[in-house]
């Protein structure tokens, strides 16, 4: 008899032995399976406890005397199964880590004004008329410095490509934030009272965090998880902010 699948679904030898005697044999004691299997009487009842655990032999007790029996072959393929299914679990979480080590992940620092306005150059050119632009504004650097002005003309280039446009400034700086976008008819603004991250860019996939000062820089983050955080706090910020 070809018992080679009993092999597959982790039975030993012995244990094949024992369980093939106990279906020829049927309802019995250790004593005839141990001649049938031709088997040690002590190494036959330790295999047929682990058949039991596996479910493939059951038993009463009779009179203090335990009779075993085999469990129906169809079992097997109940095993099998079971196996199957838990293959299939295993296999899709190898699948998500090889897809978390595949995901590039890194950290770029732009410094200084020509690093960043060279980083805002490539972004706009990469941003296709599908894609999205949101932002978390500036908050002080808004009211004096190079910021407004800048800003003013990276808008303005997403104006010209069609990019969806959205920007989230605290009601401090709302006066100084209008001004600077006066002319631009595709920007989207809203503004909150609430403290929200500041000089925060979600685009494509990445996050970009500002600071601007006699130094600006920007801190490129290449992280679909972060992206993807980022984005769905802003989206819930912008349901509950205030338009113009």
């Amino acid at each position: 008899m070809e018992v080679s699948i009993l092999r597959e679904i982790g039975l030993t030898e012995r244990e094949i032995k024992v369980y093939v005697a106990l279906l020829e044999l049927g309802k019995t004691t250790a004593g005839p399976i141990s001649s049938r299997a031709r088997l040690a009487h002590t190494k036959v009842y330790d295999t047929l406890q682990r058949l039991v655990e596996k479910g493939l032999v059951s038993y009463i007790v009779v009179s203090k005397t335990k009779y075993f029996q085999a469990e129906d072959p169809r079992e097997i393929v109940n095993i099998l199964d079971d196996r199957r299914e838990k293959v299939i679990e295993v296999v899709k979480e190898l699948q998500y880590k090889k897809k978390i080590g595949l995901e590039k992940q890194e950290v770029v620092m732009h410094e200084g004004y020509n690093a960043v306005r060279a980083l805002f150059n490539r972004i706009i050119s990469d941003l296709k008329k599908s894609d999205f632009y949101y932002v978390f504004a500036l908050k002080e650097s808004y009211k004096e410095g190079s910021a407004p002005l800048f800003f003013a003309k990276v808008h303005k280039k997403l104006e010209e490509k069609n990019i969806l446009d959205y920007a989230i400034a605290n009601e401090s700086v709302k006066k100084e934030v209008l001004l600077a976008y006066s002319d631009n008819k595709n920007i989207q603004l809203r503004f909150v009272k609430q403290n929200i991250p500041v000089g925060v860019i979600i685009i494509k996939n990445k996050v970009i965090e500002l600071i601007w000062g006699e130094l600006p820089t920007a801190i490129e983050i290449n992280s679909n998880q972060i992206y993807q955080h980022y984005k769905d706090f802003f989206e819930e910020v912008w349901r509950n902010a205030k338009g113009k």
